[in-house]
Parts: structure tokens; sequence; C-alpha cells
């Protein structure tokens, strides 16, 4: 990176460590004016056993998936045989809601060079440098700009410019030029998302229009996948290694095309909408390499499988397309785990699916299976706190077996009541409702919370989060029942999902435990209430959320420096802030709150 944009680079780690969030990013926010996507059109759906899957191993992986504690998955797709024989969501998330995908959006990156190649606009031997020859400077002499589209696509470029670079940079791609290289380009992997992000901004530049409308009628149309939002970097560019958006089933679809060798059946018959021949090579090792601890191979833009022929699109926190071709399978995950790279998942499904129970043909039917697989998933719940509390059903059994029913609970109002109407002031503060995450995800970094007021009624609760001059207002269930909210932070708006739970403390405290979902992102944010003092004139609020954001800033930084710490990093001169233990302040909040008496 050139000393300017180390410098660059500094000052933002420099007002991250000191709570300036709103300077973070080199440039302002600017809402993405997201809007819903179309409906896709779902696959063809079977019984497992018509696809010769045994629902016993389909209700296993579930409850594997359900009971491992590292992992909190959202959404599953299952295919056999192209078909779909399983798809569930944890509620609330819906397998109709597109995801953030984060890094998978890489994989889809890779499929546009294959299909650009295929067209003849592109040769993988080309050089940066001839593609974008009026982002140069004068006399220009960097390594980056002999970097060829292969090496990118592998992940060899060695180039500095990363992740961080595009919070300090407004301009990534002269930026990205402007940089080094930490070794000769080709000679080994090194992963950055900012090499698929050139990716992306090649296509648009060879093909003269955004990354989106060049795959809509190449790839979304054909699969029917309805057109999904892609973020894009400050110059209105896709930002190929993130940002963009696709529901399990979307994803699913995008695997099988790679299982099918790039074919895929539409109205008019079988067509071809990737060579077979980038298909084997993309899903074949390019270059070795290191995923989390053990070794690996990296193809063109996807990765290599642990223990068989098949790959994985992938993304942090969980999110995953595996692709099976002996066993003919495709299997896509949403999740919101703290995992970097590879977690749990990988290893339950090759228990369930890698064995000799998959059966080329049907298999009988197995209906006591799938009356217990449809009552598990039909009770899956992102929260396990707030799972609804069934009571038994005080009817005979004679009428149990033909009908199951529960009596709703008598709605009372909780016990925290008795302190409806209350306001609580906050001293001043960075504690942001919306998760962290997500915030230095979209450089969105709205004011902290001053004030909180709220009402627990028989049904639900109201809450009124005071941030600056906006209030925000998120109303949440009772009972597992998490109620819609739109919140909007600095012009963006984010769908939320809220319920509530009281409990107490070892201190006998009245404690409001408040979970928001984000259900087109892995993130939940909990935000926990404890009233203490003489007549709860005094509230403690502790803010956390899932994926944990301590845990992923720490990963984001051992990713983007090499293992070395982020201050060791900051140019000769600059202070030596500790920049992570600064920043654990930051992203796992306390405030004290004291009550408005005169309201």
């Amino acid at each position: 990176m050139d000393l300017f944009g180390q410098f660059r680079a500094a000052d933002s780690l420099f007002r991250l460590a000191t709570g300036d969030m709103e300077h973070v990013t080199a440039y302002p926010f600017q809402p993405t004016g997201r809007s819903p996507a179309p409906a896709s059109s779902p696959l063809p759906a079977s019984l497992p056993e018509q696809q010769g899957v045994p629902s016993e191993s389909i209700l296993k992986f579930f409850r594997l998936l359900e009971d491992d504690p590292t992992l909190c998955t959202h959404g599953v797709c299952i295919l056999r045989h192209g078909t779909r024989i399983a798809e569930a969501a944890w509620r609330p998330y819906s397998t109709r809601m597109p995801q953030m995908q984060f890094s998978l959006s890489k994989s889809v990156v890779g499929m546009a060079v294959g299909m650009a190649e295929a067209e003849g606009l592109l040769s993988l031997e080309e050089k940066v440098r001839d593609i974008f020859p009026d982002r140069l400077p004068p006399l220009y002499l960097g390594k980056p700009g002999d970097v060829t589209i292969r090496q990118l696509l592998t992940m060899s470029s060695g180039v500095r410019f990363n992740e961080l670079g595009s919070v300090s940079e407004k301009d990534w791609v002269r930026a990205w030029l402007l940089s080094d290289c930490e070794f000769t380009p080709g000679s080994r992997f090194s992963y950055n998302s900012m090499n698929s992000y050139l990716l992306s901004a090649i296509i648009c530049r060879k093909t003269g229009q955004s990354l989106t409308s060049y795959l809509t009628p190449r790839l979304w149309n054909p699969l029917g996948i309805g057109v999904p939002f892609w973020e894009t970097c400050p110059m209105g560019v896709e930002k190929g290694g993130w940002g963009l958006y696709l529901t399990p089933g979307d994803m699913a679809k995008l695997g099988q095309l790679y299982l099918q060798k790039g074919r895929w059946m539409t109205s008019s018959g079988w067509r071809s909408l990737l060579p077979e021949n980038w298909v084997k090579e993309a899903m074949s090792p390019q270059i070795s390499c290191y995923m989390g601890e053990r070794e690996a191979w990296y193809g063109y833009q996807l990765w290599s499988l642990p223990w068989s022929d098949g790959c994985q699109f992938n993304g942090v926190f969980g999110q995953y397309v595996v692709i099976l071709p002996k066993e003919d399978m495709v299997i896509a995950i949403t999740s919101g785990n703290g995992q970097l790279f590879e977690d749990n998942t990988l290893s339950h499904i090759r228990e369930c699916f890698c064995n000799a129970s998959l059966s080329p043909s049907p298999l009988p039917p197995a209906p006591q299976k799938i009356r217990a697989l449809s009552s598990l998933l039909a009770s899956l719940h992102v929260i396990s706190e707030l799972k609804p509390t069934a009571l038994p059903d005080p009817r005979p059994k004679f009428f149990q077996r033909f009908r199951r029913s529960h009596v709703a609970p008598t709605p009372v109002l909780p016990e925290a009541a008795c302190y409806n109407g209350r306001t609580y002031t906050f001293s001043e503060n960075r504690s942001l409702l919306l998760p962290v995450i997500l915030a230095c995800v979209h450089g969105n970094f709205p004011c902290g919370i001053r004030q909180l007021r709220f009402r627990f009624g028989v049904d639900r609760a109201r809450f009124w989060f005071y941030a600056g001059e906006v209030c925000h207002i998120v109303e949440a269930g009772y009972d597992g029942n998490m109620l819609a909210s739109v919140l909007n932070f600095n012009g963006e708006s984010y769908s939320c999902r809220a319920g509530v739970r009281f409990t107490q403390d070892e201190d006998n405290r009245i404690v409001v435990k408040l979970f928001l979902v984000f259900p087109d992102t892995p993130c939940i944010r909990t935000i926990k209430l404890i009233f203490y003092g003489e007549d709860g004139e005094k509230m403690l609020v502790r803010m956390d959320e899932r994926p944990s954001a301590a845990r992923a800033a720490e990963m984001f930084l051992n990713l983007i420096t090499g293992g070395r710490k982020p201050e060791e990093l900051l140019p000769s001169g600059v202070q030596k802030l500790p920049v992570f233990s600064r920043m654990k302040l930051l992203l796992c909040p306390k405030l004290n709150g004291t009550w408005n008496k005169e309201e």
C-alpha cells in the first residue's frame, strides 16, 4: 500500500479505537436503496425416499444442527438429483427472504468471469494494467498492474490492498493499483476480498454494464432467481467479494448448476450457461492453501471440502453451498455463528449423507420418519430462550390421534409492567441499536442510545429508543412470537423481528431481555435491561450480538494483518493505541441509566 494509503488506513483504525465512528470511513455513508428482490421460482420437490435419501438421515442432520452449541443455523435447502427434498428455516428467519452471503458472493463473481471468457470478452492472462489504463498514475511501475485475471481468481495476486482499504479509500481500483505486493504474483495463496472486487470491476469495464445486469439474462433469469440485490462500492461497482443477498433455494440452484457441469433445464430444453471445461477447472485444485488450520486447495473463487472430490462456496459466519458430486447432492446453509471459514456443519454433512445409506433408486416410504421430521422443522427457533412453551392437550388421547392442538396461555401482564411508561437517560455513549457487524459492513454508524422508554402490555411490549434526534420504535412479542418492525438508521431501512423474555438474576432483580433479529442478515442484537436501586430508579443495560462483534473483529483483524497486532501496522509517528483492546469496549457496551422521575 502506498504511504498515503497507509496513513489513511491508520487514521481509520485510530478513529475506530477512539470511538469516532462517524469518521471511520473515508467517504460519507450513502443509503443503498435496496428493495425486496422478486420472488424466485422453487425447484421441484419430493419426499426424501423418492430420491433415495432416508428421512432418518435428514432428521439426524437437522437434530445435529439444532443441538450443536457452536452453530446458529438460519436456513437449509437440500437437493438430490436436482430435486428439493428438504427445506427449513429457524424462526423468525424465512427461506423466502434473501440473506447476506458475505464471501460466498465470490463464487458468483467466478461464474461471471467464466461467462465473459466464453464470450471472448476477456482472457485469464490479461493484466490489470491493460484493463484499467486510465486509472494508472504517470510513469506507473507498480507490481499490481502486472497481476492477471487468473491470479485474481486464485487469490494469488499478493496485493496488500485489502478489506481495510475499502473503509479508508473511495476509489478502490486506483488504490489497489497504487498498492504494492507482499510476494511475486502467482507464487502463493493469500486470501483477499479485494481480488474479487477487482474481478467485479473488470466485468463492469469489459461489458459496459453492472455485474448484476450482466448476470441477469445469463444466470438469474435462466435459473429462475429473482434478480438479487448486490451492494456497491462508493464508485457504484458491485463489491464482488461480499454484498450479495440470496435465499437458501437460490444458493442451492447455483451449486446445482456446477453439479450439472454448467447446464440447466429451461422451458426450451437444456441450456449451457457455463462452459463445461470452465466448471471443471473452477472445481479443480488451482493452488494449495490453508483453510483455517487444515490444508486445502482453492479453485476459481471456491474451496475444497476436507474429505471428498466436492467443493464449497463459503462465506463468513456459516454461509455454505456444499457440492457433492459422488452423492449427487447440493446442500445450502445460512447461519450466524462466529466462524471465519469452516464450522461443524461440514462434519455433520459428512456423517449424515456421505455414507452407504443413500440409494441411486427410490426407497420404501417412511411416513413415521416424515412426521417426526415435519414436527422437528416446525419447532425450530433461532433463539432457544424464546421457544414457545406448549401446554399439554387436556382432551382424551383418543381425539389426540386425529388432531393435535395446544391450549393457548392466558395473557398476563409481566412483572416488569410496574415500570411502565418510565424513561431512562444514559450518559453520552457509542452504543448502537444497529448490530456493530452491520454498521461496519455498511459503513453506517448511527448515534448512540441516549434515552429509553417502554411499556409492557398484555400481549406485546413496546420500546422507544432515542438516539441523537431519532426515535426508533420496536414492538416485541411474548412466548416466541416475534413482531415485525422497520428501523431506519441514517436513511437506510432494516427489517427487524423482536421478541422479549422476562426473568430475574441471581440478586432477584427484574431482567428484561430484548432480542432483535435482522432476518436478511446473520445478526441478532440482544439487549438486557436490569432494574436496580430503590424502586428500580437505576437501569443497567448490557448489549451483545450474535455473531459476536468482538469475535468478528478479532477474526477480521487477524485476516488482514496476517496475525500481527493492528497497532503494528500503523506507520511510525502514529500513536500506537492498543486497537483491539479499545475496540472491545465499543463492541460489548454496558450502559447505566437513571429514571427521569419528573416525567
